[in-house]
């Protein structure tokens, strides 16, 4: 008898439902890391909006550079993550345990 066999489509259900989840997560981490990172380095809060007369352009183009890349970063290492995760589940899935009967 071969493992329980887990259709399609709830498979298809939990790799969107784990990377999702794991990319939104890591996304807001990042965020808030690059915020953090921000203020220790230059002492001040981040640029919050790029209108803010307060903040130069310079200022606030490398605050979004950083920030888009830690985020893109951190996404994309989650996402991964969670897919090598779904991956090594759903192989459980397929194989199962051995049979009893040998």
């Amino acid at each position: 008898m071969r493992g329980r066999q887990v259709p399609l489509g709830a498979m298809r259900l939990t790799k969107w439902l784990y990377t999702t989840v794991a990319s939104v997560v890591a996304g807001f981490v990042a965020a808030r890391a690059v915020r953090l990172a921000w203020r220790v380095v230059s002492g001040r809060a981040a640029p919050a909006d790029s209108e803010d007369p307060e903040s130069s352009t310079a200022e606030v183009a490398v605050f979004a550079a950083a920030l888009a890349a830690a985020v893109a970063a951190a996404q994309t290492l989650a996402t991964r993550g969670a897919l090598k995760l779904v991956r090594r589940s759903e192989a459980k899935d397929l194989t199962g345990p051995p049979d009893a009967a040998s």
